[in-house]
């Protein structure tokens, strides 16, 4: 059954503010969930460039749902890190930490409100996969409602500030994270020379560790962040008439965030969305107030891309020449 987009204004209002428009109860498998968070103030984790002389390396990605985890070793303790581009830092779970010393730093903010108190730990030694990193501070929160609903142990989200100085080649498809080391003017150190092929090339901007593209909606520029902890893309439901217009909703979902918070929102299928001058088709999104991961950053969050974009091909991200590329599998460019 489709809502006409008239009624999205109205719709998303009611949902927000009271919560009682619909009384149908959603099935569980259609809940999603965004792990973006972030804790702008207080400690910064330094630097976190991988440490070694490794140029390259294939990390596994295991999935679930449609998170992926990676797996590292912390100190001693060894377990699965949600692979998060949308965290600002390093975060841990505070089961598994709470022995360690560690020091306020205040609130971290998500798409479904604050996060509630993040403080932070210095950890001594983190392995992923041969990239070693000394000497690290984190933020710890509570992530206990993720595993809850996932039914899996996770340590904590591994962002993408662990990765500055690199190139990384995200292939959900496959099930792959590479990662190449890059010199001082963002070109691949490894002997293999093998170039990415693009469909597509566009800047990215990185603002408090989180990425930000420029997309065009509805004939409008909006800045979305690139978020792999996120189930499904997300678009700001204070948008203009003229980009909400072109969405075709769906039906409707609950949205879990990285807190206890939930919502109720719509979930739509874009049909014109376009980045650089590539039309992408046949993408879903739900329709969210972005309001409060907005004013955690200090800064206006058009949209969140998720699962539904990352899964359109392979997405390469080169953080010393901040660019994205996009290599298209066959039905993901128009």
């Amino acid at each position: 059954m489709q809502f006409p987009i008239r009624f999205i204004s109205i719709a998303v209002f009611f949902l927000f503010s009271s919560g009682c428009l619909f009384a149908e109860k959603i099935p569980e498998g259609t809940r999603l969930m965004i792990t973006h968070t972030i804790s702008i103030t207080g400690i910064k984790p330094g630097n976190t460039d991988p440490m070694g002389e490794l140029e390259s390396v294939v990390i596994p990605l295991k999935r679930i749902g449609r998170l992926f985890l990676i797996e590292a070793k912390i100190d001693n303790t060894v377990g699965n890190f949600l692979f998060d581009t949308g965290a600002a830092q390093l975060v841990l779970n505070s089961t598994y930490f709470r022995k360690y010393m560690t020091t306020n730093g205040g609130e971290g903010g998500g798409i479904t409100g604050t996060t509630g108190a993040i403080q932070h730990v210095q950890i001594k030694k983190l392995d992923i996969a041969g990239l070693l990193y000394n000497d690290l501070t984190a933020d710890v929160t509570d992530l206990g409602h993720i595993e809850n609903r996932r039914g899996v142990k996770v340590l904590g989200l591994f962002g993408v500030c662990m990765l500055k100085g690199m190139e990384m080649v995200i292939d959900i498809n496959q099930n792959e994270l590479r990662l190449y080391r890059l010199d001082k003017t963002g070109n691949r150190m490894s002997v293999q020379k093998t170039e990415f092929r693009a469909d597509v090339t566009e800047k990215i901007e990185l603002y408090h560790n989180i990425l930000f593209v420029k997309v065009r909606i509805g004939g409008k520029l909006l800045d979305f962040c690139l978020d792999t902890g996120a189930e499904s893309n997300v678009l700001n439901s204070f948008a203009s008439k003229k980009v909400l217009s072109t969405v075709t909703i769906l039906r409707r979902s609950d949205l879990m965030g990285v807190g206890s918070g939930e919502a109720e929102v719509l979930l739509g299928k874009l049909n014109d969305f376009v980045l650089g001058e590539y039309p992408i088709r046949d993408m879903q999104t739900i329709i969210a107030s972005l309001d409060a991961l907005s004013a955690s950053y200090g800064y206006p969050i058009d949209g969140m891309l998720g699962y539904d974009f990352f899964e359109k091909g392979e997405v390469c991200i080169n953080l010393v020449k901040n660019e994205l590329k996009i290599s298209f599998t066959k039905t993901g460019k128009s």
